[in-house]
């Protein structure tokens, strides 16, 4: 159910609408929350206005893609939670070279990436994520991610756009200087992929891959921490074996999949209390657990 609230700004032919609804599909998790205040912009403009909106309130603001790094913790959702919506388009610049837009999802381009012998991050073929994500992100493995790809990425800085070149970036692992800071919109991307022949499909292998040694048997998020102990975690996916299936919890870390949480609840709670289960078992150890899904209230 969607219905309006009596909140809008105009600015020029712009206007801002502000929503209010319930759900469980913008988070990967599944989890079921009241959205009290949501929107989606298609320009770059839309966005500005919404986030000037915010800022006249003090709301904090979150840019939505598709969810599969997303933590909604709280039932009512406060936060202004904003879907990017802009014109998902690719331009080929050259044989190896293609311009992109944030909200074209990964998916998209590997298939041409695929069809025309170049190489990819065909690591990401089972994500369901948009390339703004990806970028903000640095979503990868350890050995290859996104950003090897990468040439340039404009983004809005304040109320101007700016295009940076790969290696002028600031990134680090599973992280670059968009992560958490929801005022620089990435609006589109240049990648150069090389000449590569091909075997077999990659995306089909990696789809294969991702079935036999992933766990797809409730919502996830895939990879919870972006820094924790390996040997912690080895341990701790053990202290509630099959909490999936106890009443009122319905979460669990995954037995098949290190650093995953599973989840069939319909509220986030128990997802929260097993991270900060984690994290609180890494302090008392004198460790350090950092989350990858970005925490949204």
């Amino acid at each position: 159910m969607l219905w309006m609230l009596p909140w809008f700004t105009y600015a020029g032919r712009c206007m801002v609408e502000i929503k209010q609804f319930e759900s469980n599909s913008l988070s990967t998790f599944r989890t079921q929350h009241s959205y009290l205040r949501y929107g989606e912009f298609r320009t770059v403009e839309e966005f500005i206005e919404y986030r000037k909106w915010a800022r006249e309130r003090a709301l904090p603001l979150f840019i939505l893609a598709n969810g599969s790094n997303t933590l909604f913790k709280r039932r009512k959702v406060r936060t202004l939670v904003l879907r990017n919506r802009l014109e998902p388009w690719m331009n080929v610049l050259d044989d190896e070279r293609v311009e992109v837009s944030s909200s074209i999802s990964v998916m998209r381009i590997l298939r041409y990436c695929e069809r025309h012998g170049l190489d990819s991050f065909y690591f990401l073929a089972s994500v369901p994520a948009t390339v703004g994500g990806a970028v903000a992100m640095n979503a990868g493995m350890a050995q290859e991610t996104v950003l090897d790809f990468l040439e340039s990425v404009t983004y809005l800085e304040g109320i101007h756009l700016v295009t940076k070149l790969n290696g002028a970036l600031e990134r680090g692992h599973r992280q670059t200087m968009f992560t958490g800071i929801q005022d620089r919109l990435i609006v589109s991307a240049v990648f150069r992929f090389p000449q590569r022949q091909f075997e077999e499909s990659e995306i089909r292998k990696r789809i294969d891959w991702c079935h036999d040694h992933q766990d797809l048997s409730a919502p996830n998020c895939g990879s919870v921490f972006r820094d924790c102990n390996r040997n912690i975690m080895k341990r701790v996916r053990w202290l509630v074996p099959w909490g999936i299936r106890f009443p009122l919890f319905r979460a669990q870390f995954s037995r098949k999949v290190n650093n995953w949480i599973i989840c069939r609840n319909k509220h986030s709670w128990p997802i929260v209390l097993l991270i900060r289960a984690v994290q609180l078992i890494h302090w008392l150890l004198g460790k350090c657990a950092r989350t990858e899904v970005i925490e949204v209230d």
